[in-house]
């Protein structure tokens, strides 16, 4: 028998877990995801599977599909698992799907730390409005973030670095590593607690699948370099996958990104922006939109250059994104609850029908 404890199962699932155990059905946790195709760990080892038809009937959008790094339900059918449920999840790292409908896309569930990967070997791998998005998203998934600095070979002012990304960071992590001379990656992954998960994520070309290979000690995953023309990456990782680190982490592998779009609301916006966060707190109007109120702290802060007007800007805009997702998702939860009132009071209408007809 596999010890589960050792992927991150505690109490909580296994309470969760119970109602489905008297059932006969097993759980496992999601390793790997291509094209809704799942690898599964389970206390009897390694499994293939899929969600089961009733599981495909019941799910309401996307961000009921399992994910890497979720725990689910399953009934073995010989060498094969049919997924029956998910887990409720602890975290989760989203986007917003593309295309025109709003809709959540499960990147990764169930990590504890979102490393947001940064490549320093010039051209757009090192952005700091791009790393206070993905700041952004970790918090609102529940994650902690962690910044990683990657191709510090590669760096011709590695003090400048750490001072700009310290400038966003405030107490998040940061490290300096370089998966090609080994430099830091040993100190990078003892600090992760044994049964913790990571996810790495970051912009195409950051360096993520050479990272994990440096601390798997192997070449597992396939590398690629940048485009010479603009020194912009190409995606190497085309799926999501789990590996378990000799330190007794595990990290999970996600697609290149080139660009993230937000998903979730704007309080996850407070703790990424504390500064303005407080600032705001001591602005004269209640709602005030930090545009062109007198007696806004917001807009003082940026007058004695306190505040860069860049990461105003950033946080302006993604205040915008946000709000009009909220808009979106509350339309289309309205809409639901008015097709659900109408479905129900045709059924009453129906069953007070048949019984006057008795």
């Amino acid at each position: 028998m596999i010890n589960l404890n050792k992927m991150g199962w505690n109490e909580s699932f296994n309470d969760q877990f119970k109602p489905y155990k008297e059932q006969g059905l097993s759980v496992g946790r999601v390793l790997k995801e291509v094209r809704q195709q799942y690898s599964l760990y389970t206390e009897e080892g390694l499994l293939s599977g899929d969600v089961s038809g009733h599981f495909h009937f019941t799910a309401v959008d996307r961000s009921d599909y399992p994910t890497v790094g979720d725990w689910v339900v399953f009934r073995r059918c010989g060498d094969y698992a049919q997924i029956e449920q998910v887990l409720p999840r602890t975290s989760a790292f989203s986007r917003n799907s593309s295309g025109k409908e709003m809709q959540e896309q499960v990147v990764v569930a169930n990590i504890d730390y979102l490393c947001i990967i940064c490549g320093l070997d010039g051209g757009r791998n090192f952005n700091l409005r791009s790393i206070e998005r993905f700041i952004a998203m970790a918090v609102e998934g529940g994650a902690r973030p962690v910044i990683v600095l990657n191709k510090a070979d590669l760096c011709s002012d590695r003090e400048l670095a750490m001072l700009q990304a310290g400038s966003v960071a405030e107490d998040i992590p940061i490290h300096m590593v370089s998966a090609v001379t080994g430099e830091g990656v040993d100190e990078f992954s003892i600090s992760f607690e044994k049964g913790s998960t990571l996810a790495f994520s970051g912009q195409s070309g950051v360096g993520k699948s050479s990272l994990i290979n440096c601390l798997l000690g192997r070449e597992t995953l396939k590398t690629r370099g940048l485009r010479e023309s603009d020194l912009r990456g190409r995606h190497t990782t085309t799926h999501k996958e789990l590996f378990f680190l000799a330190s007794g982490a595990m990290v999970i592998d996600t697609p290149g990104m080139r660009e993230l779009q937000l998903w979730g609301s704007r309080a996850s916006l407070d703790k990424t922006y504390s500064e303005i966060h407080e600032a705001a707190k001591r602005c004269r109007f209640r709602d005030c939109t930090h545009q062109n109120e007198p007696g806004c702290a917001v807009r003082e802060l940026l007058m004695d250059g306190s505040l860069e007007v860049e990461r105003y800007e950033n946080y302006s805009d993604m205040r915008a994104e946000l709000s009009f997702i909220e808009s979106k998702v509350n339309d289309k939860k309205r809409q639901q609850r008015k097709a659900q009132e109408k479905a129900l009071s045709k059924l009453i209408r129906r069953s007070q029908k048949n019984n006057k007809r008795k």
